[in-house]
């Protein structure tokens, strides 16, 4: 079974800051879990749209200044953007759904879905910037002996002197109703963060029709939670609305402690009963919860946010309808992270393309008084001034 040593006080590094991977840690066990709870083929950096053409303004991934990773500072203006609207960054045509970004000192990774069932398993592409990405490695080479493949939707945080990650993949053991397996929640941890990742001999999360989509996040107190969404609309005979969760997880980062609690459900009537993907964010003192709503590859699938009081909401949805839909970008944007990079807030997400392609693009948040939007970027570093609203 694989083991860890759990740290031995809670995670307390800044919102979505990581550090240069530790020496190894000596072994403790990991937990098995707990079963039975209701459950980026071509690479794009879109940033520099004609906002007279949709109506918003994209922005760039910056190039990495020198210094310290989880600093955030103003620095000279860079280069003018020099993307072309709609330019493929990757040519190796491969699929990358499910965008992640783990921030690392000088070098950042980037984790991405699988894009079936062989490997890599959970690729993982190093870079300094996105506009050059390197190849990808699998993350975790051997999969759960639960599980024959199609791995996807990773987290990846460092806790202590070790590398968590959490991941959904179908349970074989565990049949619905349907025939289908249920798809759960596992964890697994490494050393460094291009792994190997060695996963627990069980999934943590499952029923009673699967849980999927976990996301990390640390709160203003420094406590550690974990999101994910059940996956109700695997009932295809009932019209329940899918629900967002969140628990705490201990010190080591693998152990759901404290209850449950139900921070969302697809209430909306533009959702169509069903979001997934959470993604909480706090800037300031505030709480955001960003989200995916309707079927992924569909064109009406969009990203909606809500506003929350704390890590556990209540949390009440944004305006009638989707932050962003689709649009010049892509059909149906979904799959999003909202990443942090010196100080500028940038939206990671993956629009279906055409048929079951998912492709990553990226564009620039602002935030104000009534919350986040998408905003224009002139090619000036952030912290000089303000992004405009589209």
């Amino acid at each position: 079974m694989l083991t860890i040593d759990p740290p031995e006080h809670d995670q307390t590094e800044p919102v979505r800051r990581e550090q240069a991977p530790a020496p190894r840690p000596a072994p403790v066990e990991v937990p098995a879990g707990e079963r039975r709870f209701g459950r980026l083929v071509i690479v794009v950096v879109l940033v520099a749209v004609v906002a007279a053409a949709v109506g918003v303004g994209i922005g760039r991934a910056l190039p990495r200044p020198a210094g310290t990773a989880g600093q955030r500072r103003a620095s000279a203006p860079p280069a003018a953007p020099s993307y072309d609207p709609g330019m493929v960054v990757d040519p190796s045509l491969t699929e990358l759904s499910d965008p992640f970004v783990l921030q690392g000192n000088g070098v950042d990774y980037l984790y991405s879905s699988s894009s079936g069932y062989s490997p890599p398993n959970i690729p993982v592409r190093s870079f300094t910037d996105l506009r050059h990405l390197g190849p990808a490695m699998d993350a975790m080479p051997t999969l759960p002996p639960w599980t024959t493949g199609w791995t996807w939707a990773p987290d990846v945080r460092r806790v202590g002197g070790h590398y968590v990650m959490w991941f959904t993949a179908p349970d074989t053991g565990d049949i619905l109703p349907t025939g289908a397996p249920a798809k759960c929640i596992g964890v697994a941890v490494a050393d460094g963060p291009t792994g190997p990742f060695l996963p627990g001999a069980q999934p943590v999360l499952c029923g009673p029709w699967g849980s999927i989509d976990p996301r990390t996040f640390v709160d203003a107190h420094g406590r550690l939670w974990l999101y994910w969404k059940s996956d109700d609309n695997a009932d295809t005979n009932a019209t329940i609305p899918t629900t967002i969760w969140a628990q705490r997880l201990a010190a080591n980062g693998i152990t759901l402690v404290g209850p449950r609690h139900a921070v969302l459900s697809a209430t909306e009537q533009w959702e169509n009963g069903l979001i997934e993907a959470p993604d909480m964010v706090r800037v300031g003192s505030r709480y955001y919860l960003f989200f995916s709503a309707n079927p992924s590859f569909k064109a009406y699938n969009g990203i909606g946010v809500a506003t929350c009081r704390g890590p556990v909401g209540p949390c009440q949805v944004v305006g009638d309808g989707p932050l962003f839909g689709t649009s010049v970008l892509g059909q149906g944007p979904g799959e999003e992270w909202v990443w942090n990079d010196h100080g500028t807030e940038w939206l990671l997400f993956s629009p279906s393309g055409t048929g079951f392609v998912r492709r990553m693009a990226v564009a620039r948040l602002g935030f104000d008084r009534h919350g986040p939007y998408l905003a224009t970027f002139d090619g000036r570093s952030p912290g000089l001034t303000s992004p405009r609203r589209h």
